[in-house]
């Protein structure tokens, strides 16, 4: 069990690093996760993993975090947002392009997880993409889990995980069997550039025309939600959007972002 103090230590280095609040609420969760890693790194105490976590930050830190990171995920996860991006937001967007002679795409799924975010953005590009014109699109997808990373990029997903969330059409043109279970296929993995990343810092991309920053908002407090949200308006695109999760809202905050809705969904557009 940890004390009140070392709760602190720990909880204060992980907002540090990656600006997830751990509430007082989530002391069992974190007592959980540090005692895999007690025993994988042949520590007795919190403090003993202190000490050797502030000596080896730059490889446990990443484990840790790891360990402390939610992946539950799907494809097709959020239909209505699936709709709202393909009837709404990928014309408006190819129309901009086409107006200023430009034929590229550039998304951004932040918080990847293991893959199926932004490989449904890419079956649903490929869908609307207009036949005889060659578009240049990339995806660029990120997470802090490396072991997500890894599975997403080896891009094989359970067999019932598949048929339960990807519709036939899409199944039938995007996925090919392996391992007992359906792996996506080569086409949609070429337009996913996959990455490690933290949040908390800057990747360098710029001029996005779309952001996918679904379900990771909610681990962080007030202000670093509203510093990554000022780095997402400037990453964008004038008319770029801004998809969050269900229960992530920007009510209240002065963000520059105006709110638009679909018939069951809504995004965020940088006017």
């Amino acid at each position: 069990m940890l004390t009140k103090d070392e709760f602190k230590l720990f909880r204060d280095i992980v907002y540090d690093e990656s600006g997830i609040r751990l509430s007082d609420t989530r002391k069992s969760f974190l007592e959980g996760r540090l005692a895999m890693r007690f025993a994988a790194t042949g520590t007795s105490s919190p403090y003993t993993y202190y000490r050797y976590l502030k000596e080896k930050k730059e490889t446990e830190l990443l484990l840790l975090l790891d360990l402390l990171a939610i992946h539950e995920t799907s494809f097709f996860r959020y239909k209505a947002q699936c709709d709202l991006f393909e009837g709404t937001m990928l014309p408006d967007l190819m129309e901009q392009r086409r107006a200023v002679g430009s034929k590229n795409l550039r998304f951004w799924s932040a918080g990847c997880s293991t893959g199926e975010e932004p490989y449904t953005m890419a079956m649903v590009i490929l869908e609307s993409l207009p036949t005889g014109e060659d578009w240049d699109v990339r995806i660029y997808a990120s997470d802090l889990s490396l072991q997500s990373l890894e599975k997403a990029n080896r891009a094989v997903y359970p067999k019932n995980k598949v048929i339960e969330n990807v519709p036939p059409r899409y199944l039938d043109k995007y996925f090919e069997p392996a391992d007992g279970g359906y792996k996506v296929c080569g086409r949609v993995r070429d337009m996913v550039v996959l990455d490690y990343h933290n949040l908390r810092y800057d990747n360098g991309l710029s001029a996005l025309d779309a952001i996918f920053c679904r379900n990771v908002m909610i681990y962080f407090d007030l202000p670093v939600q509203e510093q990554l949200l000022s780095k997402f308006y400037k990453k964008l695109c004038p008319g770029g959007y801004l998809l969050l999760g269900h229960a992530e809202s920007l009510q209240g905050m002065n963000t520059g972002f105006r709110f638009m809705s679909g018939s069951c969904a809504g995004a965020y557009l940088k006017a």
